[in-house]
């Protein structure tokens, strides 16, 4: 087959799989494939994102893939240009995200030649890709199955999948890069499933009243739903991590982890804990899987089996419990008494003018409404967010598969592409900002959401000093090594063209930046935060303050 009807095959395939977004990096190796999804984006079959990071871009697809729920495909040419996909290929991996990485190689028969720009793509995600498949000499039918193949492989493991495309000269043709028709393959849905009763899963002698549900990372509606009900039916407090979306549940702590971080715990520790997704952003969440004498964990879909951080589940199920037994209304009342009090001393340390890392995480939480879409970063944000924002109204999502700062703002973009509702806000450190500022790049006719960034900036790694580096007796490398101040002007940094870009010095006009970015379009916030120091000081009291209050 040549080069063109090479590419028309491929494309054809991706459409038949229902892949709706393609993600083009730039390069000559990957021009027959480029062009062809050009013609099938005049013809409306597909949408295309221009990208010159593929690092950048791969993040933009799992952005995309992440909040459609569809396979998203990212295209890049041969040799180093293939390997930069590799993170967000893990993330992907690790979160359960159907994004392709299509990489156009260099003829087999020069492998190894020194031919420019050649290198082993072969398996170069090695088992980040639940599916590979190498499109070297196949007839067209041959490769057809293999690409149908491995994106089904993809779609039904909801992981990512690495075609490698050989393509030999002439790589472009006149005329020759239109695709045919094709009709969007059917695909069976996983059947709901039901729980069995709680009481037939707990050892003897365990009290299912005196229960806990933490609801970690996880997107699938049907399981969230189930895990309400349980909650509701059995009288539990609810403890939500940001992207388990379940912190509007009426039984909800608003201020979980620093209740849990607290003497309270010790007294009313509970008798079963029941984990949904991947849980474990906080410590003393890890400290109630390990005290409870239940913990049953579910897996839910895509079922990737990592959520048992602390190897304490008696049982890993495929679906929550259904409920079973009596409630003890007070056993609830006294969790919420506990957050009440937590409540009050986040008000009394946290609401006023002052601009810090707390306070940031919860003027954004309070901000945004039904419609809108949140993107938490990694490390202090998304904790800060969870320990202090209170109920979130929002969707919430966050890289949680591998925890990274890479790929977060172009994450973001993706993420706001996709969304089909209000306006999309990313919360991210100022590292994590540096990292990918890339992502702001977009040419003049690439689309723009409605996006709003609102930056953290304290000059480095915030989180390490609650770490046991932050300790005294490390003080004299921790700066160096750990803090990594950059010293930077971020709004300088981060200014691109179509962006917006504001820094603001208190709470009070971070609102109004907040208000005043929901007119549309692309906008980075940077909320310039006291030191680093003084914030780790600030979470410290809050502790305390709980401590004392619940002691």
């Amino acid at each position: 087959m040549g080069s063109p009807a090479i590419a028309r095959a491929v494309v054809e395939e991706l459409l038949a799989s229902g892949v709706t977004d393609v993600v083009i990096c730039p390069g000559s190796r990957s021009a027959p494939l480029a062009l062809t999804l050009a013609d099938a984006e005049r013809r409306g079959l597909l949408r295309l994102h221009v990208r010159i990071d593929e690092r950048s871009g791969a993040y933009l697809a799992l952005g995309i893939a992440r909040v459609s729920g569809r396979p998203v495909a990212v295209l890049t040419t041969s040799g180093t240009a293939a390997v930069n996909l590799h993170p967000a290929m893990v993330e992907a991996a690790y979160s359960g995200v159907p994004i392709v990485a299509i990489t156009a190689d260099r003829p087999g028969s020069v492998r190894g030649s020194g031919a420019n720009q050649t290198i082993d793509q072969r398996e170069l995600y090695g088992d980040d890709a639940v599916a590979y498949a190498d499109l070297e000499g196949l007839d067209e039918g041959g490769l057809r199955e293999a690409v149908a193949a491995a994106l089904d492989t993809g779609i039904a493991q909801a992981g990512p999948v690495h075609l490698n495309v050989p393509f030999a000269e002439p790589l472009v043709e006149p005329g020759a890069h239109a695709v045919a028709d094709v009709d969007v393959r059917d695909r069976a849905q996983e059947p709901t499933r039901r729980g069995a009763p709680l009481s037939t899963l707990l050892p003897a002698g365990v009290d299912a009243a005196r229960g806990l549900l933490i609801a970690g990372d996880f997107d699938d509606e049907a399981t969230r739903a189930a895990a309400a009900e349980l909650a509701s039916a059995m009288g539990w407090p609810v403890i939500s991590e940001p992207s388990g979306n379940l912190s509007s549940h009426d039984h909800a702590l608003r201020h979980g982890p620093p209740v849990l971080g607290a003497p309270f715990p010790g007294s009313h520790s509970p008798d079963v804990v029941i984990s949904v997704g991947r849980v474990g952003l906080h410590r003393p969440e890890i400290q109630a899987l390990r005290s409870a004498r239940a913990h049953i964990a579910v897996d839910v879909p895509p079922r990737l089996g990592r959520v048992d951080p602390a190897r304490t589940a008696i049982a890993v199920l495929d679906a929550v419990p259904a409920a079973d037994g009596s409630a003890d209304p007070s056993w609830l009342a006294s969790w919420r008494a506990a957050d009440a009090e937590a409540e009050g001393v986040v008000i009394g340390l946290l609401d006023d003018d002052a601009l810090t890392g707390p306070a940031v995480a919860r003027a954004v939480a309070r901000h945004v409404d039904d419609d809108d879409l949140l993107v938490i970063g990694a490390s202090f944000p998304v904790r800060h967010v969870s320990s202090y924002g209170g109920s979130l109204r929002a969707r919430c999502i966050c890289n949680r598969g591998t925890s990274g700062i890479d790929g977060v703002i172009s994450t973001a973009w993706g993420a706001a592409l996709a969304h089909g509702g209000g306006t999309t806000f990313a919360l991210v450190g100022d590292l994590t900002a540096i990292y990918d500022r890339n992502g702001l790049l977009a040419a003049p006719e690439e689309q723009r959401p409605d996006l709003v960034y609102v930056v953290c900036d304290n000059d480095g790694g915030g989180i390490f000093s609650s770490l046991e580096q932050g300790a005294p007796e490390f003080a004299k490398d921790f700066e160096r090594v750990f803090g990594t101040p950059h010293g930077a002007d971020i709004a300088q940094l981060l200014a691109a063209p179509g962006v917006d870009v504001r820094a603001v010095d208190t709470v009070a006009e971070l609102r109004d930046a907040l208000n005043a970015a929901r007119a549309g379009g692309v906008h980075v916030i940077i909320a310039r935060c006291g030191s680093r120091a003084e914030e780790q000081a600030l979470v410290d009291s809050v502790q305390q303050a709980v401590n004392a209050a619940l002691a």
